[in-house]
């Protein structure tokens, strides 16, 4: 693999180091300024790679290896580190906490952008808007930091930063708390008939053409059957859950709209209740759905588990979004593959019920499958058809081709596609539509080549998945801010696409997301890649030979013999036993040993038919 994710990440965080220059006073910012989700996508730039890679990790002052603390030298020594990051940790927690109320604060900020046509400035009240991605992030960001603080605390002598542990860890639960209780009332449904707009539109995605018939109709729901009923088990919007079973003529969407849904029920814990005014549409964007999955996903993690990171309160709210994470991923997924032939995440680019287009639709789509098809262990030809969108995508979005003059691809990396969030508008009258922007092809194609060669067993698959993960790697590489204090940083689009603006300052948004595919290559380099079956056969070939061998000349009294020759009998023994080990999950190095057995057994019997002179 050409991503090599130890000395990458020791280069990310000494660009980072420099950037904040944290020897003074922390600089947050980067070229959008300060928000509840870029502070948190810097911090987890900092805490997710340990809990990846063991040896990077600065938790436990005596082991922290050398170029882990040359690549975090302006944050001190050793000692110095890990209590650093617990202030930076207190400090994003106090900030994100509204004063009034004491709950956290979740405003999307500089990330929300008004319509590209429209001159005006948003609101501060739209700005201060509360969104999906802070929800979500604010869900790995908290997890990442609990398991950071308790795996450090031990290591802590001094009573005044222990209490100090003690109060960010409470805060940190606080958030996580609030995060996953908002998540919950974003959750949306969308009912529409099937004759309708959205309903045709839906399916002509399903069906692969502009044909609508209430057959069709029907066949679609009974596919989503399952997700029906789950539906009225999860008890959100009963009324239109009603409807929806009862009219067979009704089609339906479900997943994460951009932030709390209007009219969306209080929920209530032990201690409070998150009653946060909704100002979203009930319809699932494509976008915050997949960023919903990730960040709940996190929640149900083995690490997580293993950490038993959640209390009463957070696991009763995690009851909810599983069951809400497992519909949503249930409807995507069974949409995207519906029929036999030809799927539809397979006819680029992706169509969504409001009727756009987008091969960035496409690649969000493949994460909610891909995820489906891993959860029910799918077979490596299904896998083969997902990594072929992988490839298709990679063309069409001209990070394996070089772009066309005036190529309208390249508008997918910068400005990104703009998609309006409906009701935002609301929040005070006569002010500008707000939109987030969509903008990060090539990372979301990294990490999906990346975790979709993880699931293959298939070799030549896996090895097909990690040439396309080479590809998108190399041209992020190309995106790296070159020049300034920023250098090593992402992202520079101009880079690749002279065309494009130059970029000066770094993005957090976009080089968390590189962090997260380098967290990925981690994971499926230290996974054990499947064996191959030509390769484990030629293996089993070779040891039924070897133990044939080696059983012979036990039966011929070798191994009292003098010490030379029992010294190599007893060396093959060895290695026939480790070999034996390996076979099932490394038949290469298997091979490997039993060919030196084979050839230490050839020699004693060369030996003794010179000196027999058979």
């Amino acid at each position: 693999m050409r991503l090599q994710p130890r000395q990458e990440l020791l280069s990310v965080w000494k660009a980072i180091s420099r950037w904040c220059d944290p020897s003074r006073e922390f600089d947050w910012k980067d070229r959008s300024g300060r928000n509840s989700i870029s502070d948190a996508e810097l911090l987890l730039c900092l805490l997710v790679p340990p809990q990846k890679l063991d040896g990077i990790r600065f938790d436990r002052p005596d082991e922290t290896k050398p170029d882990v603390c040359a690549a975090l030298s302006p944050f001190g020594g050793a000692v110095e580190i890990p209590q650093r990051i617990v202030q930076l940790l207190g400090e994003y927690l106090e900030e994100y906490t509204d004063p009034a109320t004491g709950l956290p604060v979740f405003s999307g900020g500089s990330y929300l952008t008004p319509a590209p046509e429209d001159g005006r400035e948003l609101e501060p009240e739209q700005l201060a808007l509360e969104v999906v991605d802070s929800f979500a992030t604010s869900v790995v960001f908290s997890t990442a930091a609990i398991r950071f603080l308790r795996a450090y605390r031990p290591q802590v002598q001094r009573r005044s930063h222990q209490e100090e542990i003690d109060r960010v860890e409470t805060e940190a639960k606080k958030r996580l708390t609030a995060a996953m209780a908002a998540l919950q009332r974003s959750f949306s449904l969308s009912v529409f008939r099937g004759d309708s707009r959205e309903g045709k539109a839906m399916c002509a995605t399903a069906a692969g053409s502009d044909s609508y018939s209430a057959n069709l109709v029907s066949q679609l729901r009974t596919a989503l059957s399952d997700v029906m009923a789950g539906l009225r088990e999860l008890g959100t919007e009963p009324e239109q859950v009603a409807a929806l079973l009862e009219n067979r003529d009704l089609l339906f969407e479900c997943g994460w709209s951009w932030g709390i849904v209007q009219g969306a029920e209080p929920v209530k814990t032990a201690t409070t209740e998150y009653a946060q005014p909704g100002w979203a549409e009930s319809a699932p964007y494509l976008y915050f759905t997949v960023v919903a999955v990730d960040g709940i996903r996190d929640l149900f993690s083995r690490e997580s588990r293993l950490a038993g990171l959640l209390d009463e309160e957070q696991q009763n709210l995690a009851r909810t979004l599983n069951l809400q994470l497992d519909l949503a991923q249930r409807y995507w997924s069974t949409v995207a593959t519906y029929g036999g032939d030809r799927w539809p995440v397979e006819d680029l680019p992706w169509r969504t019920t409001d009727e756009e287009e987008s091969d960035y639709y496409s690649l969000l789509v493949v994460s909610l499958v891909r995820h489906a098809l891993n959860d029910r262990g799918a077979p490596d030809t299904d896998l083969a058809r997902i990594a072929r969108v992988l490839e298709d995508l990679a063309d069409r979005g001209r990070i394996r081709r070089r772009p066309l003059s005036d190529d309208s691809a390249i508008r997918l990396h910068h400005p990104g596609a703009w998609v309006r969030l409906v009701g935002a508008e609301k929040v005070v009258a006569g002010a500008p539509e707000v939109g987030w922007r969509l903008g990060e092809l090539p990372t979301l194609l990294l990490g999906r080549s990346l975790a979709v060669a993880g699931q293959a067993n298939d070799h030549e698959l896996r090895a097909r998945l990690l040439r396309l993960a080479d590809e998108a790697w190399r041209h992020l590489e190309r995106r790296r801010l070159r020049d300034g204090r920023g250098a090593g940083l992402w992202d520079d689009p101009h880079n690749v696409f002279p065309s494009l603006p130059r970029r000066t300052e770094p993005s957090w948004y976009h080089t968390t997301r590189v962090v997260q595919c380098m967290g990925t290559a981690a994971d499926l380099i230290s996974g054990k890649p499947p064996p191959g079956q030509a390769l484990s056969a030629a293996a089993e070939q070779l040891l039924v030979e070897a133990e044939d061998v080696f059983d012979e000349e036990q039966l011929r009294g070798s191994g009292e013999g003098g010490p030379a020759l029992k010294d190599s009998l007893n060396r093959a023994g060895i290695n026939l036993r480790r070999a034996r080990g390996l076979l099932p999950t490394r038949p290469g190095t298997a091979a490997a040993l039993l060919v030196d057995v084979l050839r230490e057994l050839d020699k004693l019997a060369a030996a003794r038919e010179h000196e027999t002179g058979d």
